[in-house]
């Protein structure tokens, strides 16, 4: 039977997050198999790396996040992060939490989650929505009573087809040239 610890160590090694613990020098003390696999390395290469030599490029734009949780101030931030093996870019949400004992910190845990397909997903919702807000192409109008063909090859009035297409809404009004034309 497992114990508590035994339990708390699958728990974070299976955990699709990466989670590592790095001390108030820099050098990861833990890393779960999530970090291992995200950063391609092996335990034995993880452990007392340092987060400059670990993230090379990307070390610059973390470091104010790793000097705030080095102050005890929790940081959450997105990063888009380049894939080591040359494929596409990876996108990340990254949380520091401070390790603080008797009001000295510690260290802190990274807890890191990759978002890239939440990305993907809200780049064509983005794709999408202004498509929608977007009247495209050739709009086959009737010359004479003003309906609109639409995808199905019913006719349609104008202001319905509108309210179907777009966020407009419609009023009405009448014009100089046609309150001229009805006197």
């Amino acid at each position: 039977m497992p114990t508590y610890l035994d339990a708390l160590g699958i728990a974070v090694d299976s955990s699709p997050a990466m989670l590592a613990y790095w001390d108030r020098n820099q050098r990861c003390l833990f890393a779960n198999h999530a970090y291992l696999r995200w950063f391609g390395r092996p335990a034995e290469r993880m452990v007392g790396i340092t987060m400059r030599e670990l993230l090379g490029p990307l070390y610059a734009l973390n470091l104010p996040h790793i000097e705030a949780a080095l102050r005890g101030e929790r940081q959450e931030f997105e990063r888009e992060i380049p894939d080591p093996a040359g494929g596409p870019p990876r996108f990340s949400l990254a949380t520091y939490v401070p390790h603080v004992v008797d009001g000295a910190v510690l260290g802190f845990v990274a807890h890191v989650a990759e978002v890239t397909r939440l990305k993907q997903v809200e780049a064509e919702l983005r794709e999408a929505l202004a498509q929608v807000r977007t009247l495209r192409g050739l709009i086959p109008l009737c010359a004479w009573c003003r309906k609109i063909r639409n995808d199905q090859g019913a006719w349609q009035s104008l202001e319905q087809y509108l309210a179907e297409h777009t966020d407009a809404s419609i009023t009405h009004g009448m014009c100089h040239e046609c309150a001229e034309k009805l006197r």
